[in-house]
This record gives structure tokens, sequence and C-alpha cells, in this order.
């Protein structure tokens, strides 16, 4: 499947049959899922698994088409490789056009769990309700249309301890009105010239090395690299799960919207923390980033380097003071590129994510000292997030409100001071 990824050098995005492709680790997807699914006054299994089906009918949809794919079978196979490739782990098919079994094995989400939470917890429910919603997806691409089919895992690894999962497709007496993917969203027309930051990181070479890098699911269909499981998952799914979220709180009470914010804003220092911080102590980092960080705001930008490799959009630090600040300008991030093809105009800031890792990468440089290679556990987050001197961050130029690109500031905050731009 390497050679359908398609790369947009100039944008810094990477698509897949048409749909958008982003990479994150399982520390992120299970932080963010977990949120959604938690609060028992929305239905946030419906979003997660609505969502999977939705966006990944259109990808699934993009590669029969593109790939030429009529027979049933061979349709099948092509949706157990794509969903391999991905990361996602290995589905079975077992099916007709009216539904049947499908064997999920080495299951990101369960698998992940399992590795993070399973030796404190014992999980009582299902936990893949992506891989639900793209079974539901296959079936539709495969049979139908979008909406033909439902699905329910009846079997989860993360409950029974056993080696696999089994999730039960049906065909539905008629189709369930959902909404295919947006695609690659609203893009910039073309990239806008930033000033050239000082530093001795060059972030195109750090783009072009780690582009060339093989990142696809093993005979396993997991993507093990930089000490985490990764996902090439679509970023649509993201933007759909989180906004969905948000409308949903909105409509049980206005002030939950906030609350909601916040939750998305911390998966993204999640996401940064355990997935940068892993990427900084990892050899692949001492090998193409090591021999350009002359200075400690030379971590900065080598992680903003890496964040415009992942599919993400052009993440530059403007300016970086060490140990105290830094500005950050995305051009044409997933999120924004999302929204604008969604949504009117926004009222205030959208792009939660990043709202969430600017701050989180100086935290993890200048409070984490990751330098220093400490041990990213749980344990090590909470005592660092307890103490003091945190970065907070704001969004302080947004596409999604008009501006012509989005900014993000962060700063050193003391106690219950508010930050001040």
């Amino acid at each position: 499947m390497l050679e359908h990824l398609h790369l947009d050098r100039n944008r810094k995005l990477i698509s897949l049959f048409g749909e958008p492709v982003i990479f994150h680790c399982h520390h992120y997807n299970l932080f963010l899922q977990q949120t959604i699914e938690d609060p028992d006054w929305i239905d946030g299994v419906g979003i997660l698994r609505t969502a999977a089906q939705e966006i990944f009918y259109s990808l699934l949809y993009g590669a029969f088409k593109a790939l030429g794919i009529q027979e049933t079978q061979e349709r099948l196979a092509v949706a157990a490789q794509i969903f391999s490739f991905l990361g996602f782990g290995r589905l079975a098919f077992e099916v007709t056009p009216s539904g049947g079994e499908v064997q999920l094995t080495h299951s990101h989400y369960a698998e992940g769990w399992l590795s993070k939470y399973g030796d404190q917890v014992n999980r009582t429910r299902p936990i893949d309700h992506l891989a639900v919603g793209y079974v539901a997806a296959a079936l539709d691409a495969t049979f139908g249309e979008l909406g033909s089919y439902g699905a329910e895992e009846t079997e989860c690894m993360a409950v029974t301890r056993k080696d696999h999962c089994v999730i039960q497709a049906t065909r539905l007496p008629r189709p369930q009105l959902l909404t295919p993917s947006p695609g690659m969203g609203k893009l910039i027309e073309q990239p806008l010239q930033f000033p050239r930051p000082t530093t001795a990181v060059d972030y195109d070479a750090v783009n072009e090395a780690l582009w060339g890098l093989p990142l696809a699911g093993d005979e396993r269909g997991q993507i093990r690299a930089f000490n985490v499981l990764l996902t090439r998952m679509p970023a649509n799914y993201y933007n759909r799960i989180q906004y969905r979220f948000l409308q949903e709180l909105k409509a049980v009470q206005a002030e939950l919207m906030g609350v909601g914010e916040a939750l998305i804003r911390e998966s993204g220092h999640v996401c940064v923390f355990y997935t940068f911080g892993n990427i900084m102590e990892s050899v692949e980092w001492e090998t193409l980033v090591g021999p350009m960080l002359e200075k400690d705001t030379d971590w900065i930008h080598g992680g903003y380097a890496v964040a415009s490799s992942l599919g993400w959009g052009r993440w530059q630090a403007l300016e970086v003071v060490s140990g105290q600040s830094c500005r950050v300008a995305i051009d044409g991030n997933y999120e924004a590129n999302y929204f604008l093809a969604s949504y009117p105009r926004a009222e205030d800031p959208a792009c939660y994510f990043a709202q969430g890792a600017v701050p989180a990468m100086m935290n993890l440089v200048y409070n984490g000292n990751i330098q220093q290679k400490p041990v990213l556990d749980q344990v090590f987050y909470n005592r660092l997030f307890q103490r003091g001197g945190l970065f907070h961050g704001q969004e302080t130029k947004a596409r999604e409100k008009g501006d012509p690109w989005c900014e993000f500031y962060a700063a050193r905050v003391s106690g219950t001071e508010s930050l001040r731009v």
C-alpha cells in the first residue's frame, strides 16, 4: 500500500485514496476515545462507530474505484489489507451480502489498552469501536452503499483476555442516513512564506528523511516504531469525532462544551508527551535529528520538523525563547482543513488538538527534561503536571476564523496566573 500514498510536499500532507492520513500513537488514540466514550449522557460509542463507518467508507470506496476492483472476495481482501497497513490489526472476513462474522486479531486499541492499563484495570466493555465501524464500512463498500450495514463487537480481547475479538455484521432493513468524508477538505492554495527560524535544524531534511521510512503495518497489522504503537489514521476520523463530541455536549448543556474543549486540548498534550517524548528518546531521533541539535531551542524546532512529517500540515516554530515561550505557525493543518469544509466560519479558534500540542512541546523539553531520557509513564506524567511553572497556550490566529494561517503562543505560567499574549 505504500505505493498508493500521495505525498504533498509543499503542504506537508499525506493521503491514501483521497483521504488525508496522519500518524498518531496508541496513547493519544486511547485517551481521545476514552474522553468521548465515558460520558453517559451522550452516545459516545455511537459517535465513534458512526464516524469510522463514514470516513472509512469514503476511503474504501475510493480504493476500490482507483484499483478497479469489482469482485467481492478481492474487495474484502483489500479492505483487510488496508486495515493492517494502517496499523489497526488483522481482519478475517467470513461474510455474505446478508452479513456475517469478522475475526480481529492484534487489535491496536485492545492490545494498546492491555499494555497500558491491563495490569491495573479489568475492562468490562468492548473497546474496538473503530474496527466495528470499519467492518460496517467494508461491507457497505463491498455489497451496498454507505449506511447499509451495522456491526457489533461480541467478543473483545480487552475484556476476555483471549487472543482475538469477534465482530458480527448485519445488513439493515434500510440504509442509515450517514455523511461521507469531506476528503482533503479546504486546502490552502499555496504555502505561505514564513521567516526562516533561527535554528540549526533543517526542517526539509528532517521531512525527507522521515518520509523515506517504510512505516506500515507488519505481519500482525501493527506499526511499531519510536517505542510506541502507531496508526496511520484518516485525519477526518479524529476531526469528526472531536467536533461531533463537542456538538453533543453543547446540546446537553452549553457549559459542557468548554469542558469538552479542555479535554481535547489535553489529548493533544498527552500525544506530544508520549509520542514526541518517545520519538526524542529513539534511535531514529538520535540518527536523523540529533546531529542538528546545537542548543536547547533546537529540540523545539526538531519536534516541529517531525510534526510536519506526520501528515499534520506544515508546523514551524517562528520564535523560541529558551525556557520561556514560543510562537508556532501551522499552515494548512488537518483540523482547519476539515473544519472549513464542514462548518461555517468559527467564532472562536477551533484547532483544539494543536492548542494542546504547542504548550506540551515546551513542557516536554523544559519541564520534562526529555534530553535526559526519563521513563515516560503515567507516574512521571502526573508528577510533572502537579508542579508549577507549566506552559499554557492560546491559538492567536485561526484559519477557521478567517486568518490566512493558524498561529499559537505558549508561555510559562506560574500558579493560577492567566496567560496573556
